[in-house]
């Protein structure tokens, strides 16, 4: 019985150290032929998926832009020249500002001249009371 016993507890332990040691290896491939096998596969992915960016058409836009472009004319200097006299004939104006805002800024100007100036008691009132406990904010 003793024999048994150990039969099969080695046995058991040929089994476990079988089942660990590595698979036999395959014959080792050259760098060539992993380099066809990768540039495979990366064709095959490529191929698969769609172009989700629309760089090729972008691209093909852009070429036939230029294209266009190129066939107009430059401007010439007297072309030029008459472009900046027209931008600078409307006196300035612009989104920023112009006649009119000229025009409401000077009003503004008018109405705030009309508007009494406070004294120097009521400064003095407004400055107590801007430093009284009561008015702090919390």
């Amino acid at each position: 019985m003793n024999k048994l016993l150990i039969a099969l507890i080695a046995g058991g332990f040929a089994t476990v150290a079988a089942a660990q040691t590595a698979a036999p290896a395959t014959a080792p491939a050259t760098k060539a032929e992993m380099n066809k096998e990768k540039a495979k596969e990366v064709g095959s992915v490529t191929a698969k998926e769609s172009d989700t960016s629309g760089t090729r058409a972008m691209a093909a836009e852009q070429k036939a832009n230029t294209a266009k472009s190129k066939e107009l004319a430059k401007p010439t200097t007297a072309a030029k020249q008459a472009d900046a006299k027209a931008a600078t004939a409307a006196g300035g104006a612009s989104a920023t500002g112009g006649p009119a805002t000229a025009a409401q800024a000077a009003k503004n100007t008018a109405v705030s001249k009309e508007v009494p100036k406070a004294t120097e008691a009521q400064r003095k009132a407004d400055e107590k009371a801007a430093a009284s406990p009561k008015n702090a904010t919390p």
